[in-house]
């Protein structure tokens, strides 16, 4: 880090540190929600060798992407166009008493319940209106949680992929952590500071770094180097961001999270896989951004390369659409030219509506086979 920048840096934390921790010691929920000082991440990220004091990086370029004047005047401007036409349906989730072998229901963006082997695993819980710090402004959810955290069923794991508002929600985490004491949490390292800024027990996480396993009870998730960023304030990438292979005894899945394009995928296919379910994203993506968020074709190809030679066996559910209008692209959009790449390369999807569960051994359940839902929704 040139001297420049470490006196930029140390500045600009210093002064996020100083404003979220006088909102958060005046018991402002907002404050809190920004999440650990980064003298409480510190000695989360200490021992990984993929950052480079006290911050982390892509291990390709990546632009961050962020908007220049006109394509924020532009976002400004055309912000409805991402707003479906219609009310979005949400179908009330099928909780069984006992998980299935595999089996996913979505809850909206990248908030999934994972049935695996029995036990249940919860992708990036975000059940707020608004992905943001504040519930007063940011974007807000355009159809409703399917649920709420009292509906949960017994959960064995909560799976974090990084500390975005959109994927890591303080009243959620929080609501979750005070209903379902049995459950763990599962993060990237530097991500399990926030959490126990929160209140959560450190004896309830576990934090994984780039290429490691954790493993709790009978399942293991190995943590997958994605390439996007992190950050809850001014300051970014304090704290590391990760994919997830998630393995039970016999059956196999992939959390993606956030991620721009990146071979890598093909190694972790090839070292971890192949799997047989993967949730990824095909949102959110821009001319602005390409490097940090993939857009529908890519999270196909992602798809293939995590499904590797069982491809034919394999199955793709979408995330990271419908549910928050981050981009200029129609809300239709991602899902219809998903479903174009994947028919064209031989991909099998499911596309369920917010709350559908889709049982992946029999392949049955709302979306696996029509997409109806979300063309009556964009006419």
């Amino acid at each position: 880090m040139t001297p420049l920048r470490r006196l930029v840096t140390t500045a600009g934390v210093g002064t996020v540190e100083a404003v979220t921790s006088g909102l958060a010691a005046a018991g402002s929920a907002t404050g809190r929600a920004f999440g650990a000082p980064p003298e409480q991440i510190a000695p989360h990220i200490a021992r990984s060798p993929h950052q480079t004091e006290g911050f982390f990086a892509n291990r390709e370029p990546s632009s961050v992407g962020t908007p220049d004047r006109g394509t924020a005047v532009e976002m400004i401007r055309q912000r409805r166009r991402g707003e479906p036409p219609k009310p979005v349906p949400v179908v009330t989730p099928d909780l069984r008493a006992d998980a299935a072998a595999l089996a996913v229901t979505w809850l909206g963006h990248a908030s999934a319940i994972v049935e695996i082997d029995g036990r249940r695993v919860l992708t990036d819980p975000v059940f707020s209106r608004r992905c943001s710090p504040s519930q007063l402004v940011g974007p807000a959810r355009m159809h409703d949680v399917p649920l709420a955290v009292a509906g949960l069923p017994p959960l064995d794991v909560v799976l974090i992929s990084h500390d975005h508002y959109d994927h890591l929600d303080m009243a959620t985490v929080v609501d979750i952590a005070q209903s379902q004491p049995s459950a763990r949490f599962v993060a990237p390292v530097g991500v399990g500071a926030h959490l126990e800024y929160w209140g959560i027990g450190s004896e309830r996480i576990s934090e994984g770094d780039w290429g490691e396993r954790v493993t709790v009870g009978d399942l293991s998730f190995d943590c997958v180097p994605a390439r996007h960023f992190s950050g809850r304030g001014v300051v970014r990438n304090l704290t590391q961001w990760a994919s997830w292979g998630i393995h039970g005894p016999t059956r196999s899945a992939f959390f993606t999270g956030d991620t721009g394009f990146t071979e890598s995928y093909a190694d972790a296919g090839r070292e971890t896989g192949p799997y047989e379910l993967t949730l990824v994203p095909i949102g959110a993506y821009d001319r602005t951004w390409p490097d940090i968020h993939v857009d529908p074709e890519e999270g196909v190809a992602l798809h293939r390369m995590l499904a590797g030679d069982e491809l034919s066996n394999s199955l793709m559910v979408p995330i990271h659409w419908a549910t928050f209008n981050l981009a200029l692209h129609p809300w239709a959009e991602p899902v219809a030219r998903m479903l174009a790449a994947a028919s064209e390369t031989g991909v099998v999807t499911a596309t369920p509506a917010p709350g559908a569960r889709i049982d992946v051994s029999t392949r049955t359940g709302p979306g696996i086979d029509s997409a109806a839902w979300w063309r009556s929704v964009a006419g």
